[in-house]
């Protein structure tokens, strides 16, 4: 049997060594995909690693990578990605119309690699009204917690707030589970036993690495735009730039199903929409 340090250490071995993985500055002028995917976060991630197992996928991250940055990886560093202000920070910093100081994540995984990242599953009510198949979905919380859910250890605050939960009436206690429950539960959380954070970037250690292109410091200027002789105007492209400013262009192939996904975030998204027209 191999020990918990040691198989934490063997995925993150592996992820370093991504074999889709690529700086955009190796990109195709041109290139074409089924499915082109923009940001590579707690969203893009998942999306890639699934899309790729029956379709070629091409995932845009205009960060780098998260492997072999402690600020990123250690939970003894925590918070210390977020004080960085260089231009390579995998946190970037603005200052909202009102004056608020925040952060927008740079870096593939997402915010999941800048935050706290207390995990649980939706209410099964939620499920239910929300439409979705029960069983798919059972079946998916247990594809991410496989991967970057974990139960976590109780010191002392953590203990503190759970014991002041309980005596206040918050009840009933229902101790760790993932499900979402009435009253105080211990949920989990995304930092292994050994203090290792797992971020969405590690949900693509399920992609098919002949199926999906990840490139890194890739940033996504404009959605192209079919508009002659369509009811409504049809995504088919996008225009990115690497690092060194070089312009690349991808597009979807011909299928009824081909599309163009954008999951920049809540504020990228709207942002990147917006420079699109």
């Amino acid at each position: 049997m191999i020990p918990k340090l040691y198989t934490s250490l063997f995925v993150y071995t592996a992820a370093l060594n991504y074999s889709f993985m690529h700086n955009a500055t190796a990109a195709q002028p041109v290139s074409y995909y089924d499915y082109i995917i923009i940001g590579g976060g707690t969203a893009g991630c998942p999306l890639a690693a699934t899309l790729s197992q029956n379709a070629s996928v091409l995932l845009l991250e205009r960060g780098g990578s998260p492997y072999g940055n402690p600020n990123i990886t250690n939970l003894g560093s925590f918070g210390a990605a977020l004080s960085d202000l260089s231009s390579t920070s995998p946190s970037q910093r603005f200052i909202s119309e009102d004056g608020v100081i925040n952060s927008r994540a740079r870096v593939l995984g997402g915010g999941s690699c800048l935050n706290a990242g207390f995990y649980t599953r939706a209410a099964p009510y939620y499920v239910r009204e929300t439409g979705w198949d029960e069983r798919l979905v059972n079946e998916s919380y247990q594809w991410v917690e496989k991967v970057v859910a974990f139960e976590p250890p109780m010191r002392q605050w953590q203990s503190a707030v759970r014991d002041g939960l309980v005596e206040v009436g918050v009840l009933p206690y229902n101790g760790f589970t993932y499900d979402h429950l009435y009253g105080t539960k211990i949920g989990g959380t995304i930092f292994d036993q050994n203090g290792q954070r797992h971020t969405a970037a590690d949900l693509l250690e399920y992609a098919n690495p002949s199926g999906l292109t990840l490139l890194l410091h890739a940033t996504v200027h404009k959605v192209l735009f079919r508009i002659k002789g369509k009811a409504r105007p049809q995504a088919h492209g996008v225009v990115f730039r690497d690092a060194t400013g070089a312009k690349h262009r991808a597009y979807l192939k011909n299928g009824p199903k081909n599309e163009i996904i954008v999951s920049a975030g809540a504020l990228g998204s709207p942002q990147l929409l917006m420079l699109s027209g």
